[in-house]
């Protein structure tokens, strides 16, 4: 893994509502291709870092991305540096009114990343991805919560993005439907791309996190490559944690 230069480089970030502080002076970098996992308790700040990450919350502090800092850049140019940030959200979010290929294919054809027949072929290369292509003409009511959740990261990578974001992407589904979501991700880890995925599911995050960070009232209170965290840390909240949940 090149090493050389960070893909994001998070420095003093901090978030508050009101008088509650939420994140706490955090501190990360992020490498191109690298698997970083956020774990925790729930409350801990896991969710709201993620969504610092491309500005769907307000903070202070530094998140440099490709050179720019989007706590503080304009609203031109968030929305620019946004598309290279793809998200998955708990919530499918998904266009009831349209079908699953009308879904994949809308951001990219409006906002001229790709040519309508460009963005159908690489539609349908994606859905093949995920095991839906049949289901490209369906609209997603008809599709199971683990089916919409696949077309939603189907949808999240049209746009090409950098880096994956990913903020508890199974925690909305029946357990049966799990396993195939978290099927899709490590396929896409091996691809090569860059993620970043708050979870609760402890084998998966051990399976393929080239860096752990143990969120715990809104600071990182552990860090380190998933043998560590899950082996070896000397931490004491993170030991409390892992014995509860694994």
């Amino acid at each position: 893994m090149d090493k050389m230069e960070p893909l994001i480089n998070v420095v003093g970030l901090k978030k508050s509502y009101g008088s509650n502080s939420v994140l706490k002076n955090i501190e990360f970098k992020v490498y191109p291709k690298e698997k970083v996992v956020l774990i925790g308790p729930s409350g801990g700040g896991k969710s709201t870092l993620l969504r610092c990450l491309n500005r769907l919350e307000e903070c202070e502090g530094e998140i440099e991305f490709e050179g720019k800092n989007i706590v503080s850049v304009s609203s031109k140019e968030l929305q620019v540096l946004r598309r290279k940030m793809g998200m998955v959200f708990q919530q499918f979010n998904l266009f009831p009114n349209m079908t699953v290929l009308e879904n994949i294919t809308f951001a990219p054809v409006k906002l001229k990343v790709s040519e309508p027949k460009e963005a159908e072929r690489y539609a349908h290369e994606l859905l093949r991805q995920v095991g839906l292509d049949d289901k490209a003409d369906a609209y997603p009511q008809s599709l199971s919560g683990g089916q919409q959740q696949r077309v939603a990261i189907a949808r999240a990578l049209a746009m090409k993005p950098e880096v994956m974001l990913f903020d508890e992407p199974t925690s909305a589904l029946d357990p049966e439907m799990v396993g195939d979501v978290l099927d899709v991700m490590r396929r896409l880890a091996k691809s090569g791309m860059t993620m970043i995925i708050v979870t609760h599911e402890m084998s998966f995050a051990r399976d393929v996190a080239d860096k752990v960070l143990f969120m715990d009232q809104g600071r990182i209170a552990d860090v380190g490559d998933a043998d560590y965290i899950f082996y070896k840390s000397e931490n004491k909240r993170t030991r409390e944690f892992l014995s509860k949940v694994m």
